[in-house]
C-alpha cells in the first residue's frame, strides 16, 4: 500500500506554488502528480496545514455501541438469519447492512452455521461421505467425496 509525501515535501511544493512557479513546473520539479499539487494547494488554503490525514489503523465496527442489544436479540431467537436481524435493528432506528452485521457477529463469536435442510439430490449426492473413500460406477473408480459439480468428465474408452 502506498504511503503518504512527506509533510517537507507537502510544504515545499506549496511554498514554490506561493513564490510564483505554475503548477506543471512544480510538479515536474518535485516529481509528484498535477493533481497531488493541486490537492497540496488546496488542503494548505481551507485548512492552514498540508499535512496528511490520518492513515491505516483499526476502525471500530458500525455495531460496537449496540453490543447488548445485538447480544439480546441473538439470545432470544439463537437461529435468526442475518436478513432477520437487519430487520429488527432497522426497526430499533439502526440501519445497517448484512455484511456489517455478519462480521460484527464473528468478533462477537456469535456466528451460527445452518444445516442443510432441503431434499437431497436425485442425480448424486450433494455432500461427501465420511466412511467410504471409492466405490466404483459404470464409468470406473471415483472417489465418493467429489461433488456433482467437482466431479471429472468421464474418460472415453
Amino acid at each position: 500500500m502506498a504511503k503518504p509525501y512527506s509533510e517537507d515535501l507537502r510544504g515545499r511544493v506549496v511554498a514554490a506554488i506561493e513564490a510564483g512557479a505554475t503548477r506543471p513546473e512544480v510538479s515536474d520539479q518535485y516529481s509528484v502528480s498535477l493533481s497531488s499539487v493541486g490537492r497540496f494547494v488546496r488542503l494548505d488554503r481551507e485548512t492552514g496545514s498540508v499535512s496528511a490525514a490520518k492513515f491505516g489503523g483499526y476502525k471500530e465496527f458500525a455495531l460496537a455501541g449496540h453490543e447488548a442489544l445485538v447480544r439480546q436479540l441473538v439470545a432470544e431467537q439463537p437461529d435468526v438469519t442475518l436478513a432477520e436481524l437487519v430487520t429488527q435493528l432497522a426497526k430499533k432506528k439502526i440501519t445497517i447492512g448484512k455484511s456489517s452485521v455478519s462480521r460484527f457477529l464473528h468478533h462477537l463469536k456469535l456466528s451460527f452455521k445452518k444445516k442443510v435442510c432441503g431434499p437431497p439430490s436425485r442425480i448424486d449426492r450433494t455432500s461427501p461421505r465420511h466412511v467410504r473413500l471409492y466405490r466404483s460406477s459404470n464409468r470406473g473408480w471415483t472417489r465418493s467425496d467429489w461433488f456433482l459439480s467437482t466431479k471429472p468428465p468421464s474418460r472415453r474408452r
